[in-house]
């Protein structure tokens, strides 16, 4: 079973001039015992995909923030989040936009 996740981004006001997304990050984690731990995939702005292989049915909570450069790195605007479910091992692919970025107005 495949699930795919379409996440899109807006522009939001506010980003300090000169802003950059430098990496998408998504984490998936598990809600049952024994499956908490969070599984993190990044990739660049515009990343078509990031593929997460669960081998537990369960229910997963997942997270996908644009990050800056800076150490640690700030987020930017509020991360998106869900659930999903899945009743057998899986692949899951969480779908990106094709492009990201914050501007100021």
């Amino acid at each position: 079973m495949n699930l795919d996740l379409a996440v899109i981004y807006a522009n939001i006001p506010g980003f300090p001039a000169g802003s950059v997304v430098a990496v998408i990050q998504a984490t998936v984690t598990g809600t049952a015992a024994g499956n908490t731990t969070p599984i993190v995939q990044t990739g660049a702005p515009g990343v078509a995909s990031l593929v997460f292989p669960l081998t537990v049915a369960d229910t997963y909570t997942y997270s996908v923030a644009a990050l800056d450069a800076s150490s640690p790195p700030n987020t930017f605007g509020t991360p998106v989040t869900g659930t999903f479910a899945i009743t057998a091992p899986a692949t899951v692919t969480l779908s990106l936009p094709s492009t990201v970025s914050a501007s100021q107005t």
